[in-house]
C-alpha cells in the first residue's frame, strides 16, 4: 500500500514536547533502486524505508533556499580525529576541516565558504568529489578499489594540514541508509558508513599522523534533503575493533520524533543490524566532562555511555542563519543486544553530539 503523506509538517507539535509518536515502529527495507522525488521536487513516497546499501538516487529539485546537501566524513583513531565536511545549503556552500590530537589536546581547523552552486554535488553516494577554493584542495577519489583520500590546505592555527590515506572497503560491507519523511516537502536521505579500515598519514604542522587500518576507522554521513527552517538533533558513533569483531553504532535523535523512521543502527563485521525503536539521551551539554548515556526505551538493545575526553563546540551566525552545538568524542562503554546475542562494549572511539539550526 502506497504511504500517503501530508504536504506539510504535522509532526511538528510532537518534536517540540506536544504529543505522544510511538518509540517503536516497522521500517521498510528497500532492496531495489529508487528517486528520492517524483517530477515537482517532493519525496516520493515508494522511497521512504532504509536499506543496507546506497539505493537511493537524491535528484532534489526546486524548493529554493530549503535544499540541504553535506558529504562528512570524519577519520577516527583511538588518539585522534581528522574531519573534512562538504557542504551547499543553498545559502553557500563550504568545504571545513578540523584536527583533534585527544592526547595533548591540540586543535587545528579551517573553513572556505563561498557563494551556493560552487561545486556539484552528486545525487549518488558512491561518485568521486572534489574541491579547489581558498588555499583548500579536497578530493574523494572512487575507481572501483579502495576510495582514495587527499586534503591540502591552511588552519585558522597557521598549521598546514595535509593528508593522504585510503579507505578500504571490507567485501560485503553493509551501510545504514534511510528516507525520514517530515512531509512531502520537507525530507532527508542519510547514507551512514561506519567501520572502514583507513590507511596513510595525516600531517598537521611539523607532526605526522599514521592511519593504520587496525586502528583508524571511517565514518562517513552523506546526507540531501529539504530542511524545515529550525531544527535540533543528537548523534551519536562509535567505530573500531573489539575481540576481533568491528563494531559499528550509529544512534540518532530528535530530528527524526514522529516521523516512523530513524537513523539508529548497528554494524557487527560489515553487516547491518537495524534498530526500528528511538533512542533516550540523557546528558548535559553544559559541561564538556559529562557523560552522555544513550539508550533504547523498549528493548535492552542498546545501553551506551560516552564518557568525553575532548569536547569540540562551534556558532556559526550570519544574520538570521545559525548553527551551533557540541560535539564530545570519548570512548563508550556498555551493552549491545544483536539478535539474542550480548555485546559487552568496553571503550569504543567515537563521538556524541547535539545540534541546533537556523538554516
Amino acid at each position: 500500500m502506497e504511504r500517503r503523506l501530508p504536504d506539510h509538517l504535522p509532526i511538528l507539535d510532537a518534536r517540540l514536547g506536544r504529543g505522544d509518536p510511538p518509540s517503536c515502529y516497522e521500517e521498510r527495507e528497500i532492496v531495489a533502486p529508487v528517486d528520492l522525488c517524483d517530477a515537482r521536487g517532493f519525496l516520493d513516497p515508494a522511497a521512504i524505508g532504509w536499506s543496507r546499501q546506497p539505493l537511493v538516487r537524491a535528484n532534489l529539485s526546486g524548493h529554493p533556499l530549503r535544499k540541504k546537501r553535506w558529504n562528512f566524513w570524519n577519520w577516527i583513531d583511538p588518539d585522534f580525529v581528522f574531519s573534512v565536511t562538504l557542504a551547499d545549503i543553498d545559502y553557500a556552500s563550504f568545504c571545513s576541516v578540523s584536527f583533534i590530537d585527544f592526547e595533548s589536546g591540540e586543535s587545528a581547523s579551517g573553513m572556505s565558504l563561498g557563494r551556493p552552486g560552487r561545486f556539484p554535488m552528486p545525487e549518488q553516494v558512491e561518485r568521486s568529489i572534489a574541491y579547489r577554493a581558498g588555499g583548500f584542495e579536497y578530493s574523494n577519489r572512487n575507481e572501483g578499489g579502495d576510495l582514495q583520500v587527499a586534503f591540502r590546505g591552511p588552519s585558522r592555527e597557521g598549521k598546514p594540514i595535509a593528508a593522504e590515506f585510503a579507505v578500504q572497503r571490507p567485501p560485503d560491507q553493509e551501510s545504514l541508509n534511510v528516507v525520514v519523511p517530515w512531509s512531502r516537502r520537507r525530507f532527508q536521505l542519510n547514507s551512514k558508513h561506519n567501520t572502514l579500515p583507513c590507511q596513510g598519514q595525516v600531517c598537521v604542522g611539523d607532526r605526522r599522523y599514521e592511519l593504520r587500518p587496525d586502528r583508524c576507522h571511517a565514518v562517513q554521513d552523506w546526507g540531501r534533503g529539504v530542511w524545515p527552517w529550525r531544527s535540533f538533533w543528537n548523534w551519536g558513533v562509535g567505530s573500531g575493533v573489539q575481540d576481533g569483531s568491528r563494531i559499528g553504532v550509529n544512534l540518532g535523535g530528535k530530528w527524526t520524533t514522529g516521523t516512523g523512521s530513524n537513523e539508529n543502527g548497528i554494524l557487527l563485521d560489515g553487516r547491518l543490524h537495524k534498530i526500528m525503536e528511538d533512542v533516550r539521551w540523557d546528558y548535559d551539554p553544559a559541561d564538556d566532562r559529562a557523560p552522555w548515556r544513550v539508550r533504547t526505551q523498549r528493548t535492552p538493545c542498546v545501553d551506551l555511555t560516552l564518557q568525553p575526553r575532548f569536547a569540540h563546540r562551534t556558532r556559526l551566525a550570519l544574520g538570521p542563519l545559525a548553527s551551533g552545538g557540541v560535539c564530545c568524542f570519548g570512548r563508550w562503554t556498555g551493552r549491545l543486544e544483536i539478535d539474542g546475542q550480548t555485546l559487552e562494549i568496553r571503550g569504543l572511539p567515537g563521538w556524541a553530539e547535539e545540534f541546533a539550526h537556523r538554516w
